[in-house]
């Protein structure tokens, strides 16, 4: 029988997994900051530009963030490419990050 090593109390066999990798094990990102704003009806700007498709600005690591953890809890890691995701699905990803996001897209290179 495998140990459960995301069982929070440890046991002689859950040591040894963690002894052998050097590390303890690490915990999902939650965000849980933009959860609190959400509830609260706030919203993260996040500039984009369109021509190259790239997010800037003091928020993108947290809108980059926050698109891994979603799709993550909401798709397969089976699924090849954004084309093979069903479109009631894309447009379900699509409102939660609106809900969360304030997106200014930009037609012009900042840079």
């Amino acid at each position: 029988m495998l140990p459960n090593i995301f069982n929070t109390d440890m046991d002689d066999d859950q040591t040894l997994i963690r002894s052998r990798s050097g590390r303890g094990s690490s915990k999902p990102t939650r965000l849980k900051h933009l959860a609190l704003k959400r509830v609260a009806g706030e919203t993260t700007h996040v500039d984009i530009n369109v021509l190259t498709r790239v997010d800037f600005g003091s928020n993108a690591d947290e809108f980059n963030s926050y698109l891994g953890v979603v799709s993550r809890e909401r798709f397969s890691i089976l699924i090849n490419s954004w084309d093979d995701v069903l479109e009631v699905d894309q447009n379900m990803l699509w409102e939660d990050v609106r809900v969360s996001f304030t997106l200014l897209l930009l037609s012009y290179n900042v840079f």
